[in-house]
């Protein structure tokens, strides 16, 4: 087959689920995450795989050190929802040992809230980060940058991103019913659990969970 020499577009393939109609379909993502369904009769150019190649990586990510290792880091999460594994897994963080010398506050808080959401998009290898936001938030245009600024850019233009770290923030402020009863809304305080989960238990919820569960927590 004679090759063309038009215009065409390079990206990685993907699936999503239709905005309009609900189903899946099979497409491409661009580097700026713009989503391209295929569909019959539609032109692709393959690239070979090259033996022993590292793992796809968006062009826009930058690998970096593992951010959170275990001798250096300690787990944060607010006493009365030690009990409930769904609200550890949503609020619970992991931030360094010699920053939290003293009482949590609320920026420390988004710190290491900052860097929960950095991990979680450094370890979302299964679904082109593109996807997921257009299928949580119609924002695919924020997968744009390493995940530091990804992550950055996800806590300050997405209001579901921000809620966490204003209720956590105005619950160490205030410390009373009312605020302990916005963070685990929709859940009644008087249905929270019981027995607490210990750090390690903690850490290793946190360390399992992936992108799209904690936003589909949000």
């Amino acid at each position: 087959m004679k090759p063309e020499t038009g215009n065409f577009l390079e990206g990685k393939v993907a699936s999503r689920q239709c905005p309009l109609c609900g189903h899946h379909e099979i497409g491409f993502v661009t580097e700026k995450g713009e989503f391209h369904p295929l569909r019959p009769g539609t032109s692709v150019r393959l690239e070979a795989p090259v033996p022993s190649a590292a793992p796809y990586m968006d062009p826009g990510k930058t690998s970096f050190p593992k951010a959170q290792e275990p001798s250096h880091y300690q787990v944060w999460i607010p006493e009365p929802l030690r009990g409930d594994t769904r609200l550890r897994r949503k609020y619970g963080v992991m931030i360094k040992a010699d920053l939290l010398q003293g009482a949590m506050s609320g920026s420390l808080y988004e710190l290491a809230y900052l860097e929960k959401l950095e991990r979680l998009i450094e370890e979302a290898y299964d679904v082109p980060l593109p996807v997921t936001l257009d299928r949580f938030f119609n924002a695919p245009h924020l997968a744009s940058g390493n995940s530091r600024q990804i992550a950055e850019a996800l806590l300050r233009e997405l209001e579901e991103i921000q809620r966490p770290v204003v209720l956590v923030a105005k619950w160490l402020e205030r410390k009373d019913a009312q605020s302990l009863a916005d963070l685990v809304a929709p859940k009644a305080t008087e249905d929270l659990g019981r027995e607490p989960a210990a750090d390690e238990a903690v850490k290793q919820e946190l360390e399992r969970l992936t992108l799209e569960e904690f936003l589909g927590m949000l």
